[in-house]
């Protein structure tokens, strides 16, 4: 499309030049482009990220709370405008990615003999569920990444698509319909979403819902309301479970609400993180799990992301759907929530659903090239 001309032209700038940035859009938001001057990602201690204004947060799934990474928004671009002036970028300094990193495509096996180790886990009762996750290695040149970005955008407006590199992270996209916390004017909406079912293949009724699906949910919404009582959240308000369609899957969604109060946003994050959805439970012992029985470095995947503002709105989405490019290719990563009454076979089938939502956008993206 002709008004994604400006936008394919600084995504492209961005990853020739490796700069530090992020290109993001909120769902119903226009397209922003985050950019640094000097490649040197900076750090800041999760008790004062109150401090930060209209940085972008990039959270790994194994966040030190002492250190939450972030990109600063030294250029700005906004899209569409009328003439974005993309030529700022040029005032930016890149850098490559720090090392490089060793991601192995998950085996079949490894990922079936990971089910069986999680279910033992669950019936011995040492864990209620671990969410496991594997990596897919797809075919991706380098110049079908702008491209990519903008087929994400076009698919959905109640996706979040992001696209960052940072020389610590590399180069990773997401498309993430899981919402990790909304804020504004100390109301804060959160989305506990667990459950997948093919769209398909969506029951009538939420009691047409397996029982190990409606339990997932239910985990994940307990997580996500027992951090608002913990942390003396005001007018806390649940709705839901509802269905919620993401591409060629639907999972639950439950919606809590509530007000800060005296608590500090950047607090909740950090005890919202990770939730049932992306780890398991209880938490600890299913990061643990995780931790023993994973083979690769999850990195980005199953952490959170998005454009952090203390003085306005702040809206960070955990980053699901996602990919971290590499020369030729790209790793994706997918996860499937295991409990003791999970078939191995029908756990990788649903990790392979999920991969479709970047799958399909890949293809296009190669057939615009």
């Amino acid at each position: 499309m002709s008004e994604h001309i400006a936008l394919r032209k600084a995504l492209d700038l961005c990853i020739t030049k490796r700069l530090t940035f992020a290109a993001f859009r909120t769902p119903g938001q226009y397209v922003q482009i985050w950019a640094q001057r000097n490649p040197e990602m900076e750090m800041v201690d999760g008790s004062l990220l109150m401090e930060l204004n209209q940085v972008f947060l990039i959270a790994p799934f194994n966040l030190d709370r002492d250190h939450v990474p972030f990109i600063r928004a030294d250029i700005e671009l906004m899209f569409p405008e009328i003439d974005p002036d993309i030529t700022r970028l040029e005032e930016c300094e890149g850098a490559p990615a720090k090392g490089e990193r060793s991601i192995m495509t998950t085996p079949k096996d490894d990922f079936f003999n990971s089910v069986n180790a999680v279910k033992r886990a669950c019936s011995a009762r040492i864990i209620d569920k671990a969410v496991i996750s594997r990596v897919m290695d797809v075919a991706l040149g380098v110049d079908q990444l702008p491209e990519l970005f903008v087929r994400g955008i076009e698919a959905s407006e109640e996706t979040f698509v992001a696209m960052a590199h940072t020389p610590e992270h590399g180069l990773w996209m997401g498309a993430s319909p899981e919402r990790l916390v909304h804020e504004h004017l100390d109301h804060v909406r959160v989305d506990a979403i667990a459950a997948t079912r093919p769209s398909d293949a969506v029951p009538d009724r939420l009691s047409g819902w397996g029982a190990k699906e409606l339990d997932e949910q239910e985990q994940v919404m307990c997580h996500v309301h027992s951090t608002f009582v913990r942390s003396d959240m005001k007018n806390i308000v649940v709705r839901g479970p509802e269905v919620m369609q993401a591409g060629p899957v639907a999972h639950l969604r439950t919606v809590l609400e509530g007000d800060l109060g005296e608590t500090l946003l950047g607090d909740l994050i950090l005890e919202l993180h990770p939730t049932p959805a992306v780890c398991g439970s209880p938490t600890k012992a299913a990061h643990s799990f995780i931790a023993a029985n994973e083979k690769h470095e999850r990195s980005l995947y199953a952490g959170f992301w998005g454009p952090w503002n203390a003085e306005g709105p702040t809206e960070l989405f955990v980053n699901l759907r996602c990919l971290c490019y590499q020369p030729g290719k790209a790793h994706l990563f997918v996860g499937a929530g295991i409990t003791a009454g999970s078939d191995p076979e029908m756990e990788w089938t649903e990790t392979q659903r999920k991969a479709e939502t970047l799958l399909r956008l890949m293809v296009t993206a190669e057939a615009e090239n």
